[in-house]
Formats: C-alpha cells, structure tokens, sequence
C-alpha cells in the first residue's frame, strides 16, 4: 500500500486533525459533498460555507462592502528566506529598529522532540535587504521582539533569548512542559478516550450510511424515483469507499500513537509574546484539543497558566502583547480578543461574513494572525492574503491590502512599522516576507 504524506485539515472546533492517508481526506470529502442531503446553498456562502456553519451567519449590516481597491497599501516586494538547509520561513516580526526578523525552520507539526532538527533567524533591513542570521540549536515554532531590544525564539518545549546581533543570552528547556510530559499515565489515560472516541465517530459514520441505505432498499423498487436511485447507487458506493479507507486509518490508530501525538503537540510553542514585565507563551493542553497561555517572568521563572482552552483552527493560535494586555487571534470566532495579563477578557471583536465585507473575517477560520501597531491599532492577516486594521477599540479603521495566498490555514504574521508607512506579512507557503507601502495617507498615522 503507498504511504501519503501527513494531511492536517481544517476543523473549526478548537482542533486540527491529522490523517496520514490522503486518500482518506479524498473519501471523506468526497462522501459529505456527494451523498449529504443538503439543504440549499446560497451562492455567496458556498459549499464550504455550508459544511463549515457559516450558512447560519447573517450578513452585517454595514452598507456596501468595500473593494479591494480602496486598500490603504499597495504591493512593494515580496522577500524570499530561506535556511541553510533548505527550511522556508514560518513566522517572524519586527525589532525595535524596524528590521525584518525572521523564523526559517521545520514545520511545525512533527511527533517529538528532535536532536538534529535546526532553525534560523534571519536580520533583514525594513527594506528587506539581509543584515545578518544565525542558527538556533532547536526547532523554533514562535519569534518575536522584547521591548528590551532582544530577539526571543521558541518552539520544541524550549524558549531561548537573543541580542539583537545574534548572541544567545539565555536558553531554556521549559520546565512546566517539561512537568506536563511527566505525567505519563495522565497522558495515557487521555489518550485512550481519544481513541475511544474517534473509534465512537467512525462507527457513527459508518452507520449514517448504513441506514441511509436501509432506508432506501426498504421502498419497493418499483417505487423508487430517479432521485431514491441515485442516492442509493451513490450511498453504497460510498459507503465502500468509507469502508476501505477507514479500515486502512485505523490499521495504525492504536494508544502509543495516540501519545506520541499528544506529547508532540504540547511540545510546539504557537506563539511567544514579551511585555515589559512578562513572557507569554501558547501550546496545546494534555486534554483535548485546546491551547493554553502561560506567563513568566522575564528570566523565564514563576511559570503560571492564565488562560486555557483556547480555539484554534489547524493548529493556528496568535497572541500578541500590548502594554500588559494580551491581543487574541481568536479565529474559530471570526474576531480577535483583547485580554488582561491574568487571562481576564476585556473584549472582543468581530464577525463573520457570507460576502466580501472587509470589516467582517470570512472563510472557515479567521483571523489567523494580530499584531499591535500604530497609536495602539491592531492589525489582522488572513489565510487568503488580507490584511485589516482596526482601532484599540476594535472599530474597523481599513483595509490594508490583499495580496492572495496559496495554501489552506496557516500562519499568516503580520507586522507594521512604527510610522505605518510599511505593512508585512508572512507567505509561509512562498517562505516569503510580503512587503506592502502606504499608497495615500488616507489614515491617521502615529509617530514613531
């Protein structure tokens, strides 16, 4: 039997689910979009509207949706990074000098802890001219900017501190993850229920199906429409299809991997975000599928969890710090969160869109990403390509600009220099850094 590649795909329900087999993805698809009795589908929503929830939605009423044109940046560069060893880039920021810094490193799903994987930063002019790299001797997941003018990188249950020129200063082995993966019989335990559990879902599908067919064979054939006998010519060859490719998934779906699955999870470091009295860091928990944020002080002491069960779609949690407060991409929510350092909500904002509203987030999960700018704005990527700003308030101030994106969900980092002029985001699939420049000065701009 040919062996695929591992496919993560998108479930916005606070998971992101891992099937090896692509075939499998193929035949699930395939069985929702041909034997699903749907219910009609409106053209501005679509099929993946439907099978996403989004048809439940209702369109804001905002006035005319605003075109792309009206975009407040235009499109100056695009930067290409790359590592020594081929690894492309998978997130970055800014420095307090307005430089590019960037992640080049392995992606971000692998299944433990590695004595050979590497990454790299990257010093970039604001121009996207390179200044200097260095290696880092761990696989980085997460970057950002310290208002200390230090680089800090993290990712594998490792958090490490930079100077700007590259130095290491500190490097640390989280020790609160560290005592998560202790717990090996808590983990165990957890993931038998998960493997209960899915076992439960295939055996519901499988059954859905099966009933359907029931259902079908029990009308007289003579009876039968057009209609009845397609649905039931499609039904059971869907149900072969489900059939064979489930049983090859869960040929290898046993409790040891299961637990592999769960230590590496909590092992990547979605996010890092430095204030100027903490450290923030996001990963997954040991139960279910949600994230947590944990606080440190600046020396990487006092661990305390603030937040927990965070929803994140594939895999995708952003934070970012301003002043002490920690800004959220929430995007199973279709808004970003502003909360306090002690994971207290103070707000959040935003809705979803059927249409091509820009003050709204459309698509399964958005935003993927925030970053804090200008006079306080916060600034939002999308998995397409779009880049928003908003006002401390979350009032919509404007669209930035769109520049399309291959891929499905992923990280989408997004920075802006301190004057506004420049805008950047990440093309993780092109390792590429796109460079926007302000068109017109159509809005307010901070001083630096």
């Amino acid at each position: 039997m040919k062996r695929f590649p591992r496919l993560t795909l998108c479930v916005p329900v606070g998971r992101h689910v891992s099937f090896r087999p692509a075939p499998l993805a193929a035949a699930l698809f395939a069985v929702l979009i041909l034997t699903w009795q749907t219910p009609s589908v409106h053209a501005d929503g679509g099929i993946f509207s439907w099978l996403f929830g989004s048809r439940t939605a209702e369109k804001p009423e905002s006035g005319q949706p605003e075109p792309v044109s009206s975009a407040t940046h235009q499109f100056k560069k695009a930067v290409t990074i790359k590592a020594s060893d081929g690894n492309g880039v998978q997130t970055f920021c800014l420095d307090g000098q307005g430089r590019i810094v960037a992640l080049a490193a392995p992606a971000r799903y692998f299944s433990g802890p590695s004595s050979t994987l590497r990454s790299e930063v990257h010093v970039l002019t604001s121009d996207g001219e390179p200044v200097t790299h260095w290696n880092v001797d761990f696989p980085g997941q997460s970057i950002n900017a310290g208002p200390d003018g230090n680089i800090y990188v993290a990712g594998d249950a490792t958090i490490a501190k930079f100077g700007p020129d590259g130095k290491l200063l500190t490097r640390l082995e989280l020790p609160h993850i560290a005592e998560l993966l202790k717990n090996t019989k808590g983990i165990r335990k957890q993931a038998q229920q998960q493997l209960e559990g899915t076992r439960r879902s295939y055996d519901r599908i499988l059954s859905s199906y099966r009933d359907r067919i029931k259902n079908l064979e029990a009308k007289p054939a003579g009876d039968r429409t057009e209609h009845d006998k397609f649905n039931l010519d499609q039904n059971r060859r869907s149900l072969k299809m489900l059939e064979r490719q489930l049983d090859e998934q869960t040929r290898d779906l046993n409790v040891d991997n299961v637990v592999k699955s769960i230590t590496g999870r909590l092992r990547i470091i979605n996010s890092v975000a430095i204030s100027k009295r903490d450290v923030f860091i996001v990963c997954g928990e040991t139960t279910g599928y949600g994230y947590s944020v944990w606080r440190m002080d600046r020396d990487f002491q006092n661990a305390k969890q603030v937040m927990s069960g965070l929803r994140g779609c594939c895999g995708q949690m952003d934070v970012q710090s301003q002043g002490d407060d920690l800004v959220v991409a929430e995007n199973c929510q279709h808004a970003f969160a502003r909360y306090d350092r002690d994971g207290k909500k103070l707000g959040q904002w935003g809705q979803i869109t059927r249409g091509d509203d820009v003050k709204c987030f459309g698509g399964c999960c958005n935003p993927m990403n925030v970053r804090c700018g200008p006079n306080g704005d916060v600034f939002t990527a999308e998995s397409e390509g779009l880049i928003k700003r908003f006002s401390p308030k979350g009032d919509f101030v404007a669209l930035v600009g769109k520049r399309p994106l291959s891929g499905g969900c992923k990280n989408v980092a997004v920075a802006a220099s301190a004057d506004g002029k420049f805008v950047y985001f990440c093309d993780q699939p092109g390792s590429q850094i796109i460079i926007l420049e302000q068109k017109i000065k159509s809005v307010a701009q901070a001083a630096p």
